[in-house]
């Protein structure tokens, strides 16, 4: 039984701890219409369903939810219109031991109905970086005016729009405005010329400076990256900037073309600011990744979600990864930046705990617990605030409960994209050897997962570890391949032909 203040029957329904039996009933079956495996073909869903049904069984008949409210702690505030389901790797904690680990799985999902989701789709203010050094010179750039293009054709009149160049220097194209005529700032990115080298910092702090201009929580306020190169020396200066747009929520995403960008620096930018870092392999490949990035910016429901966090001394939150709807690691600090909340669909966020039980006998272990923070900018007052807390009870599990199947598929597969981690990381050490021992066991499981393309990569790469390097293409090729073998919690990955 769930009575926690982020996992509890009420989250997961999206409803008040007030809430009438009418609007008890109504938003079971709006939930019901989001889970039920009739509707919802995914692996997850049934067992999301599960949790759904446990909530509305007790919620629905008064004898047993006045007996379930008593067990609740008494300053319980669930999130305002937002179905909140947790899903745990582990039942119980074992008392007495040390070095346990676990893991949770947390969904966010929208709670009013469709009708008022659609109804309220908010403004854009975004912000394009477009990369301008020498290096995106021909067919590269190319394909940026076209993707830039299309995307400004797509907007709304009541979106603001701004795009910056850079190379070396910052150059404004287009200030922030709405109701623009497209066919003029079509002209004006037409007209883009290459030189230089590459300095992202000049570029984001002129990319910053226009968001701020227009900034309002009640707005999707966001910062969109494109880039081929490395940045030198003002690494720091773009992490420190990421911060401060986090803390104002402007997400930072970013696509990197080619082979030749920093994708360890772009990955932090991106998770660092609570936004998502984006491999485009080919140059044909912008337009289609800028299209989905608009296309997801459209379908927000909230953004600037984020989970402020108390010290706790026997647990520690040692790794992040956002499932949906952009996968990417997180940067695992306080407050945890987890993204946007899709109007169609959930933020999944798979959080690992690292826990010491030594001088736990009983009662409740408590892996995290603080504020849970977003802005839905449909509402009038935009700001919402939730007190979170997610623990489980210490006991000897003498009968071990299977986890969540959801749970071990997300978790399996994330374990591939964690292993190419940790080969870079062996062979940044100067352990090559054991770096291409690493991606060779990678490549079985691969292998054995049908994964016969990216397995093949992954056995040259390894081949490459031999002599102590990696190619850059070779390395993005394995990190993105594996990252998107994870998919959505659940979702069975489609195949193409091989």
């Amino acid at each position: 039984m769930s009575t926690t203040y982020l996992d509890n029957y009420y989250a997961r329904l999206g409803i008040s701890k007030t809430a009438t039996l009418d609007e008890i009933m109504r938003a079971y079956r709006r939930a019901a219409r989001q889970f039920h495996p009739d509707t919802n073909k995914n692996a997850g869903a049934e067992e999301l369903f599960l949790l759904v049904q446990e909530a509305y069984d007790t919620l629905s008949q008064g004898k047993k939810r006045n007996e379930y409210d008593a067990t609740l702690p008494a300053d319980l505030q669930t999130p305002p219109a937002l179905m909140v389901n947790t899903l745990y790797s582990r039942a119980h904690i074992t008392p007495g031991e040390p070095n346990q680990m676990i893991y949770a799985l947390i969904d966010l999902m929208p709670a009013p109905s469709e009708e008022e989701r659609l109804a309220a789709k908010p403004a854009l203010n975004v912000c394009l970086l477009l990369d301008t050094s020498t290096s995106m010179t021909g067919s590269r750039l190319n394909q940026v005016i076209k993707a830039a293009s299309q995307f400004i054709n797509q907007l709304d009149e009541q979106d603001i729009f701004s795009v910056v160049a850079f190379n070396d220097k910052a150059e404004l194209i287009i200030p922030a405005q709405r109701e623009q005529d497209i066919q003029r700032l079509v002209a004006r990115i037409s007209a883009l010329q290459t030189r230089g080298g590459t300095e992202i910092f000049q570029g984001l702090k002129a990319g910053f400076l226009e968001v701020q201009r227009n900034l309002r929580p009640n707005s999707i306020n966001h910062m969109i990256l494109i880039t081929d190169g490395r940045t030198y020396g003002d690494e720091a200066a773009c992490i420190e900037l990421a911060q401060q747009a986090a803390s104002l929520g402007v997400p930072i995403s970013a696509i990197g073309i080619g082979e030749e960008w920093n994708e360890d620096f772009i990955d932090k930018l991106a998770a660092t600011a609570g936004g998502s870092s984006i491999y485009a392999d080919r140059d044909t490949d912008i337009y289609k990744v800028l299209d989905r990035q608009l296309k997801s910016l459209n379908q927000t429901y909230a953004n600037n979600v984020k989970l402020a966090t108390q010290p706790i001394g026997n647990s520690k939150l040692s790794y992040a990864f956002r499932l949906a709807p952009e996968l990417g690691a997180l940067a695992a600090e306080n407050p945890l930046f987890l993204g946007v909340i899709p109007n169609q669909n959930s933020l999944s966020v798979l959080l690992e705990f690292e826990l010491d039980a030594t001088r736990v006998k009983g009662g409740e272990f408590v892996l995290a617990e603080g504020e849970l923070t977003l802005d839905i900018p449909g509402r009038s007052i935009p700001n919402a605030t939730a007190r979170f807390r997610l623990s489980r009870p210490v006991l000897v599990d003498e009968k071990p409960e299977a986890p969540s199947q959801a749970l071990v598929n997300a978790i399996g597969k994330l374990s591939l994209y964690r292993m190419q981690e940790r080969a870079r990381q062996e062979l940044e050490a100067g352990d090559a050897a054991g770096a291409a021992k690493r991606l060779r066991m990678l490549a079985t499981h691969l292998l054995s997962a049908g994964e016969r393309g990216l397995a093949r990569t992954v056995l040259l790469a390894a081949e490459e570890m031999n002599s102590g390097a990696l190619s850059e293409k070779s390395g993005k090729q394995i990190k993105y391949g594996t990252r998107a073998l994870i998919g959505e919690p659940g979702t069975p990955k489609k195949r193409g032909k091989r």
